[in-house]
C-alpha cells in the first residue's frame, strides 16, 4: 500500500529568486543615490541589502535549475532539530548507499513515519535536503 505525504518546506524557488533581485536591486540603488554623502547606516543597510540579494538569486537560481529525483530507503532514525528558527523532522534513510540519507521533513509527514519504514522521497538534484513528497510503500 502506497501514501503519498506533501511536505510544506518554504517558499517557491522563483519567490526566492525574485526577493533576491529586489534586494539586490534596491542596495545597488541606495549605493548609486547616496554615493556622494554616504552614512554609516546607509552603507552598512546596502551592504546587507547587496550581500542577502545575491545569497537569494544564487540559492533561488539553483532552486530553479535543480529537477526532481526520486531516492528510495528504509528509515532507520527520526527525531526533531531545529532548523532555523523553527522545529522540523531529521529522518536518516539507508540507501544502501556509504554514508545515510538525512533529509528534513515537517512536523505532518514526521509524526506519519516511523522507524523501520520504507519510503520513496522527491528532492531537488542539487538540494537533496529539500523534499517535496514523501511516499510511504510499506508501514511497518
Amino acid at each position: 500500500m502506497t501514501r503519498t505525504l506533501t511536505n510544506h518546506n518554504g517558499p517557491p524557488p522563483l519567490a526566492i529568486t525574485l526577493a533576491g533581485v529586489v534586494c539586490f536591486v534596491v542596495g545597488i540603488v541606495l549605493v548609486v543615490t547616496r554615493f556622494n554623502d554616504p552614512t554609516t547606516v546607509i552603507v552598512g543597510v546596502a551592504a546587507v541589502l547587496i550581500v542577502a540579494g545575491f545569497s537569494l538569486l544564487i540559492n533561488g537560481g539553483l532552486a530553479l535549475a535543480s529537477r526532481p529525483i526520486w531516492t528510495e530507503g528504509t528509515i532507520i532514525d527520526r527525531r526533531w532539530t531545529v532548523h532555523g528558527a523553527r522545529r522540523v523532522g531529521a529522518v536518516v534513510l539507508d540507501t544502501g548507499a556509504e554514508e545515510p540519507f538525512v533529509v528534513q521533513v515537517n512536523g505532518t509527514v514526521f509524526i506519519a513515519l516511523a522507524v523501520g519504514d520504507r519510503v520513496r522521497i522527491e528532492h531537488g538534484s542539487l538540494d537533496r535536503t529539500r523534499v517535496s513528497q514523501v511516499e510511504l510503500l510499506d508501514a511497518t
